[in-house]
């Protein structure tokens, strides 16, 4: 009889993070350990995401969940000692892991893995996490010159105003339409929950979210955001209306970016791009960002 999954109770969570991070190299599985200790410990992490077999020998297997803002969430795939019935223990915790997710409006949930991490995740595609893309982290050294701006600067922009989100909202949505990046998430969920996933990622400043207009109609928009342990700036999100695309809205809207964070003292200017976006992973390339990470995409999607 397979055992019930039960949440980690607060004396099982280094063994439970230890399973869970079993197979990253010696140095970074402690690290990954010291570091979800400390989320715990801050409140950032609920161990009630973190779920546990219990057998007579011992701890059989973990998964971990964390819930994010705007009905999302990221789920560690789960980790089974070794075992005849490792898939049973897998299969028995990520549907627990999905249960609890979806009592709590979870519509989205992803898992983003290392290539290696990737190719041991057997139990996703079983559970209905369909591997659907890999993303790219580029960044850009912003010790290095800019690029030129090749025509004059056409775009004006406003800051985002949470008291009169209406355009902007507006406009973010538009710029959804007929997407290169992940489109599987397009209409999963409204605005106001896309919205507020992205406030919640980082430390929001609504100045450093941004309107781009030309004469006066909105034709795009770009999410800056501030790393304050790393002082890298990040594009959480750039984006531009359908029928504004091919004029190069986009590069004007990636050089803002450049110039903002070069002007804000960042060292690095960073972003993520889906690997089947060859067009903006072409102007990223032209402007100077080069690749340092990727991850493997895993994606389920409850509607």
């Amino acid at each position: 009889m397979t055992p019930r999954p039960e949440p980690a109770r607060p004396a099982e969570l280094p063994a439970a993070f230890r399973l869970l991070f079993q197979n990253a190299a010696a140095d970074d599985r402690e690290n990954r350990i010291v570091n979800a200790l400390g989320l715990v410990h801050r409140g950032e992490l609920d161990p009630q995401g973190l779920f546990v077999l219990r057998g007579r020998g011992g701890m059989l297997g973990a998964v971990l969940c964390l819930p994010l803002p705007g009905e999302s969430a990221l789920v560690w795939p789960p980790q089974c000692v070794h075992d005849k019935r490792r898939s049973v223990l897998e299969d028995a915790l990520l549907g627990c892991a999905a249960n609890w997710l979806r009592a709590r409006n979870v519509r989205v949930a992803q898992a983003l893995l290392s290539p290696e991490e990737a190719e041991r995740a057997t139990a996703l595609p079983r559970n209905g996490f369909a591997h659907v893309t890999h993303l790219l982290f580029l960044r850009h050294d912003l010790s290095l010159p800019p690029p030129p701006l090749k025509s004059r600067t056409r775009l004006k922009y406003q800051a985002y105003n949470p008291s009169k989100p209406a355009v902007f909202h507006q406009t973010l949505q538009n710029t959804y339409k007929d997407t290169l990046d992940c489109p599987e998430l397009n209409g999963v969920r409204g605005v106001e929950e896309v919205i507020a996933g992205h406030r919640g990622q980082s430390h929001f400043d609504p100045n450093l979210w941004l309107l781009a207009l030309v004469d006066g109609l909105p034709v795009g928009v770009l999410l800056l955001t501030r790393s304050p342990e790393t002082l890298d700036w990040e594009i959480s999100y750039v984006g531009v209306v359908p029928e504004a695309r091919g004029r190069g809205f986009g590069r004007e809207l990636v050089l803002k970016a450049l110039a903002a964070a070069q002007t804000g003292g960042a060292p690095y200017l960073t972003l993520s791009v889906d690997a089947r976006n060859h067009p903006a992973r072409e102007l990223y390339r032209v402007l100077g960002f080069e690749v340092y990470d990727r991850r493997e995409v895993f994606l389920a999607v409850w509607k």
